[in-house]
């Protein structure tokens, strides 16, 4: 037993961390993409680097139980087509004897993704975020990405096009200080200036339209004066939106000992805990997922032949993105109390555990 309990496992091993590599460099490359297009910008590539290992823990939650669920398939659907599993039944050894490196792999699994989600993960995630707004005051440009619409203190900009320090199709809103809107400016072409010591920034624009707009007038909706100039100057204060810095973490940010102290003095207060509550049993469900998976995977596995791996995989793929696609609608639910979300977050384990014990039942009776 000691020699197939080491033929079993060592496979979903060496499988799970194949699987585990490729899933996790396919999560990665969108925030690879952006690394490079950063560093076109002049980010600095030390810095880079760390900012994506902080994202590694939180993308080994999802990762590990999908590689699993994958290796699980794989491993299982080669035994039952080169009938190592019928030869090991007949020798009186019990689905559930094969099955028992699986079933402790899991376990082990399970533990390790419960101790992200309760203080790596989210402690990571949180120096990701601070490594984030510490470039933008280092690398002030890389705030300015096109297509978006990015806001410093007193300003919305998007850019439309950008080449290092120069852009195109440039629009500026100009606010109050409530917040309105009193400017609104449109320019061909500008470019950028940095002041480091100061942290400002100077934005010159060329061919630029100004619509400014008199909220003290009778009409509600404000008068509206146009006019061009060839040429137009203003500067940016981007270091004091970027110094700014929450007195609390949200709560993707906290490990478990904040989340259940954050419970502690919401209750005292009076408020709503649900949100608490919620996160804590959406970390505790994803955590759990890798002995779901299995336990789905090895039915899944031993039904399909060889030749039919693919067709496996890609069920195996699509009832994992169900699982957290019902977890993630579960989440969004968490300001409706009524509703009771976190027991929504545990539906997915419930349902997969349970069919995956089931179809395991069926076949030890065949």
């Amino acid at each position: 037993m000691k020699t197939l309990n080491l033929y079993v496992g060592r496979g979903l091993v060496v499988i799970t961390c194949l699987a585990l590599g490729i899933l996790t460099f396919v999560m990665l490359s969108a925030n690879l993409i952006r690394a490079f297009d950063l560093l076109a910008r002049g980010a600095d590539v030390a810095l880079l680097l760390r900012f994506i290992v902080y994202l590694i823990p939180d993308m080994l939650t999802y990762t590990l139980p999908m590689a699993l669920l994958c290796a699980t398939v794989l491993v299982f659907s080669r035994l039952s087509a080169d009938n190592e599993l019928t030869a090991m039944q007949a020798s009186g050894i019990s689905i559930w004897q094969i099955i028992a490196p699986g079933l402790v792999i899991s376990i082990v699994f399970s533990a390790v993704c419960l101790w992200l989600h309760a203080t790596i993960a989210p402690r990571w995630l949180y120096r990701a975020d601070l490594l984030r707004r510490s470039e933008g005051i280092k690398t002030p440009l890389v705030l300015l990405e096109p297509g978006r619409f990015v806001e410093m203190k007193g300003f919305i900009i998007r850019v439309g096009r950008k080449d290092r320090d120069s852009f195109d199709d440039i629009h500026v809103f100009v606010l109050d200080d409530d917040g309105r809107v009193v400017q609104d400016i449109t320019a061909r072409r500008g470019s950028v200036t940095v002041d480091e010591e100061k942290r400002v920034l100077r934005l010159d624009l060329e061919d630029t339209t100004i619509a400014s707009v008199d909220l003290r007038s009778k009409d509600r909706r404000g008068e509206v004066t146009r006019f061009a100039s060839g040429k137009f100057s203003f500067p940016l204060d981007f270091g004091s939106e970027l110094d700014r810095r929450r007195l609390t973490r949200s709560l993707k940010h906290m490990d478990f000992a904040m989340i259940f102290g954050r419970i502690y003095v919401d209750n005292a207060l009076g408020e709503s805990t649900t949100s608490e509550y919620v996160e804590l049993h959406t970390r505790m469900a994803m955590a759990l997922s890798p002995f779901a998976f299995l336990l789905l995977g090895i039915p899944l596995g031993i039904r399909s032949r060889r030749s039919e791996t693919s067709v496996g995989l890609l069920v195996s793929l699509i009832l994992g993105s169900g699982f957290y696609a019902f977890i993630v609608l579960a989440d969004g639910l968490r300001h409706n109390s009524y509703v009771h979300p976190e027991v929504l977050v545990w539906l997915p384990n419930i349902v997969y555990q349970v069919a995956g014990l089931w179809a395991i039942a069926v076949m030890t009776k065949k």
